[in-house]
């Protein structure tokens, strides 16, 4: 069976398959002459060209018109129906789409996204709610609450793991007594992630404002930049109390470190209000289990204390493992929020700390692939024996000579990377960098793939 999984979420749209295949594209899309472009593309947009970007329209995905309605999109369904098509051609074409949704969609926003789905050239095979698709692969039991995070806000699913609501335990057998079901949903709707990236970049732009008189978020270009590195120095500075980090402006490269605390102070009204609400919500005898996505949120777990947090490929291989309890028949198409549950072996982690994500704001597609090549700007160069990199009027320079202060080589197999710019990044190990890595050199960014 050709099928893929599609998880719902507008912080990063996750699809993913029994391959162990995953790929991400943020809710974002970007109206242009052309048509709508959607995910990481419209996202480095989204702040040059504000007018014509969208990102609300998960959140509010129905049939008003949009503010400016143009030749290609007249509501935010058309915008999510060409972030479908998008997200379904990256993903090879699969013939069938379980979609995987969260638990503030309403009943009219299923049958809209039903709707886009047969006008797609996939068929949609059925619809579940994500909290209880994750949950199942928890290996918990008792009364669950399932936090996630979105862009614009938070949802938290409450949910019954053990023998069918109003049933006894002697009725049924062991096998049918390994359950989840959704029992309740809350959401709140004035915090998101968008919310903690927002005050996060307003931070940085004041170190720069108190250090070098410049504020990135005064133009358009500054603001774009800044948000894109944002992702990449919060998933780095989980790992130590201080980060270099730098932005380039029409005057230079300014540099500077950011100290963790001091990130950490500038959203602590914001976490404080997060916490208390969640706090407000949970009943007693609850057990959180939260999203990876919530690993995002710098000092969460921290502050939470004792958080269980389920993988990132959680929602996609629940799914998978209850093929038969989620697909309808030809002519019915049912939402399940009732689903069989691991009760064998947990697959979760309890922490008191947050663990590194495999990148923001949300996960890298999962490859393992030694690369070949460099990605840049829609070049490939190929590392060979080494590739060396240099910046020169603003442009990343590739060279097989020695020349440069950034070098890509292969060393017993492995692609390591080696440099001591400040300004160079990666989320992954430098001496074993796989096929989808990403690097970032100031400003700019590569990515390693595999040509074959």
């Amino acid at each position: 069976m050709n099928v893929a999984i599609i998880e719902i979420n507008d912080s990063g749209l996750c699809c993913g398959n029994d391959r162990g295949e995953l790929i991400v594209s943020p809710g974002y899309a970007l109206l242009t002459n052309e048509g709508i472009t959607t995910g990481k593309e419209a996202f480095e947009h989204a702040y040059l060209e504000p007018q014509q970007s969208f990102n609300q329209y998960w959140r509010q995905l129905n049939l008003s018109p949009l503010p400016a309605p143009n030749n290609h999109a007249r509501h935010h369904a058309d915008l999510a129906y060409a972030q479908l098509l998008e997200l379904h051609r990256e993903s090879g074409s699969p013939q069938q789409i379980i979609f995987a949704t969260p638990g503030s969609f309403d009943r009219d926003q299923l049958s809209i996204l039903l709707g886009l789905a047969k006008a797609s050239p996939f068929e949609a095979l059925g619809l579940v709610d994500s909290a209880v698709a994750a949950a199942s692969q928890s290996g918990l039991s008792g009364q669950l609450l399932h936090l996630d995070i979105q862009l614009h806000q938070c949802v938290l699913t409450r949910l019954n793991a053990g023998s069918p609501v109003g049933h006894n335990d002697a009725e049924h057998s062991p096998i049918e007594r390994n359950y989840i079901e959704r029992t309740d949903v809350e959401v709140i709707s004035d915090i998101g992630l968008k919310t903690f990236y927002d005050t996060w970049a307003q931070h940085i732009a004041n170190m720069f404002i108190r250090q070098y008189r410049y504020d990135p978020l005064h133009t358009a270009a500054g603001e774009q930049q800044l948000y894109d590195l944002l992702p990449n120095w919060l998933s780095q500075i989980t790992e130590t109390s201080e980060l270099a980090i730098a932005l380039d402006s029409p005057q230079g490269s300014y540099r500077l470190n950011l100290n963790r605390s001091d990130l950490l102070a500038s959203s602590r009204t914001r976490l404080d209000q997060l916490q208390k609400k969640v706090r407000n919500i949970r009943r007693e005898g609850e057990t959180i289990i939260a999203s990876h996505r919530t690993l995002l949120l710098q000092g969460f777990s921290e502050q939470l204390r004792q958080i269980n947090t389920l993988p990132n490929d959680a929602v996609i291989q629940g799914c998978l493992n209850n093929l038969e309890a989620i697909v309808g028949n030809e002519e019915t198409t049912h939402f399940v929020t009732r689903l069989p549950s691991n009760s064998v072996q947990s697959q979760i982690s309890a922490s008191t700390s947050v663990p590194t994500p495999t990148s923001a704001p949300v996960p890298a597609p999962t490859v393992t692939a030694t690369p070949t090549h460099a990605l840049y700007q829609h070049k490939a160069h190929e590392i060979g024996d080494g590739l060396y990199i240099r910046i020169d009027d603003d442009q990343l320079i590739f060279s097989h000579q020695h020349t440069g202060d950034i070098s890509l080589t292969k060393e017993n197999g492995k692609v390591q990377l080696r440099s001591d710019r400040p300004d160079l990044s990666t989320s992954n190990n430098r001496n074993d960098l796989p096929s989808g890595a990403t690097i970032h050199i100031g400003a700019h960014q590569l990515q390693l793939i595999e040509v074959t």
